[in-house]
């Protein structure tokens, strides 16, 4: 079986019972590997891929749309929603379903039953009907930044009581490092800082911490606010569920340029030692790049995008590390993720299906939780094809469309089942190829290789002795990019009967799966 791909740029994804020419397999080696290393597989949670959903998501919000996207995150195995918008999270009132995004620019503190004040398209209610119809958990940010902890613990209240509510994860503030986020809390004891508006930092926030105090001082300053004033929030919300999983933000160093904060050390520290014995897991956002548009020329190109994907182990282990000296039991969540904090064309081309793909693998074999793409629908193609600069899973037309991230989590799904057995696979060439293995819960094995270079790479492996006889394969190439006919005749790969390596052509990637 193959399906036909055709949406807007064509590329290439197979699903069939057979070897795909876009990859050609010349062999799985069940010798010892000649180099790279692999480390200790991780069990993947219940819902171990997820992707954010907004209050402002109009397309989400509208039947004949959500007709189209439910299916299909359903296909891509997406098993966690989570519910805020980003930055959107610490403007919006979830029992008002209203924002004073709107306001920030005249009234920091504007009420949610402003003039200003701006209703949501996609209720609390909705939301979770829409999650629990393809079978998905709700993780869900609460208003820190222009909320209180009594509206904070009246939502902890409602989801619990309420069918169909129940939300696994809360978090309380999204981004809170940073000066971008509405931070009310910073009036008050023990920063007392006046003068604050939430907005971008530097020269277009003057008032922000971090620009009048210099970066670190600025840092600390938001980081002690934080610690003081998030613990009222989460003893509201362990009030209302003793049983509620709630986490806080995480905060990146400079190695992340996407998602740095100044003396991070001082917001992870000050904020763990603070709320530690309340906190369930921290939230990483993980973006590497800062760029706009299209890869390539002043911007990074497609193999230094991809050649990102190799520091996440790296990254988890810092992580893990600075927990185990605050809060040893709490686990890690990347509740944002993709390629940069910008919008970028990477959607629209073969590059964003291998990144997304990479990213979450990467990630959960490292051992986080769950890992949340951002995000389902931004609003840059509004049309059902892919041409502009965006975010999403899918176009945000009446009639969505699937993006490449989607293309990447399809991908990726196959070996990210929830309770699989999921971990780095040692490889003759780990510097090109990103590879994995999972051992599925039934029993069912499945490796993916990921091609991060431009040129074709030849890799050897020893995979599990279960990963022989015919195999499923799923591949994906830039290669096909364009192509006039994207139909594959499906044959058979005997991994018993041959020798030699597996071949993969520039920017591409193959899964195989025992049937």
């Amino acid at each position: 079986m193959a399906w036909r791909v055709r949406r807007g740029r064509t590329f290439f994804v197979i699903v069939g019972a057979g070897v795909a020419v876009v990859a050609v397999i010349v062999a799985i080696v069940l010798a010892v590997p000649s180099g790279g290393s692999a480390y200790a597989p991780a069990r993947l949670s219940a819902a171990p891929l997820g992707v954010n959903v907004a209050p402002w998501d109009g397309t989400y919000s509208a039947p004949g749309s959500v007709s189209v996207i439910q299916p299909l995150l359903r296909a891509a195995g997406i098993r966690q929603l989570r519910y805020g918008g980003g930055s959107y999270a610490d403007s919006y009132d979830w029992q008002a379903n209203t924002s004073i995004a709107n306001c920030l620019q005249d009234d920091a503190t504007a009420s949610f039953t402003a003039r200003c004040a701006s209703p949501g398209q996609l209720d609390f209610s909705q939301f979770s009907g829409q999650a629990r119809a393809i079978g998905a958990q709700s993780f869900v940010t609460v208003n820190y930044g222009s909320g209180t902890p009594a509206l904070a613990g009246a939502w902890v209240a409602q989801a619990a009581r309420t069918a169909g509510q129940r939300v696994a994860l809360w978090e309380v503030g999204n981004e809170t490092y940073g000066c971008w986020e509405v931070d009310d809390e910073l009036a008050g004891p023990p920063a007392r800082y006046q003068g604050y508006k939430p907005g971008a930092n530097g020269a277009g926030n003057p008032a922000c911490p971090q620009v009048t105090e210099g970066s670190a001082a600025g840092t600390q300053t938001l980081a002690r606010s934080y610690a003081a004033n998030a613990v009222p929030f989460l003893r509201a919300m362990k009030a209302a569920d003793p049983a509620a999983r709630i986490g806080v933000p995480w905060a990146f160093d400079g190695s992340v340029p996407g998602a740095a904060v100044p003396d991070n050390g001082e917001w992870n520290g000050t904020v763990l030692g603070a709320t530690g014995k309340y906190v369930s897991f921290v939230d990483a956002h993980y973006y590497p790049f800062t760029f706009s548009g299209a890869t390539g020329g002043a911007n990074p190109d497609d193999q230094q995008v991809l050649g990102a994907l190799l520091r996440i182990p790296a990254l988890y282990a810092s992580i893990r590390a600075g927990l185990n000296a605050y809060d040893p039991k709490a686990s890690v969540v990347v509740g944002e993720t993709a390629v940069s904090n910008n919008a970028t064309t990477t959607v629209c081309s073969p590059v964003g299906a291998l990144f997304a793909a990479g990213d979450v693998l990467s990630w959960l074999a490292a051992g986080a939780q769950s890992v949340d793409w951002w995000d389902l629908n931004n609003y840059g193609n509004t049309g059902a094809r892919c041409l502009r600069p965006d975010y999403g899973l899918v176009t945000s037309s009446s009639r969505p469309g699937a993006q490449t991230p989607y293309d990447g989590y399809v991908l990726a799904s196959v070996l990210a089942q929830p309770h699989a057995l999921l971990g780095a696979l040692a490889t003759s060439d780990p510097s090109g190829v990103l590879a994995f293995e999972s051992v599925l819960p039934a029993g069912k094995v499945a490796v993916a290789l990921i091609n991060i270079t431009a040129t074709a790479r030849t890799v050897t492996f020893q995979p599990s002795p279960a990963l022989a006889g015919p195999l499923r394969t799923w591949s994906y190439s830039a290669a096909r990019q364009n192509a006039a006919d994207s139909e594959v005749v499906a044959g058979t790969a005997q991994a018993a009967s041959v020798a030699g390596g597996v071949t993969l052509p520039a920017e591409s990637m193959i899964v195989l799966q025992t049937r």
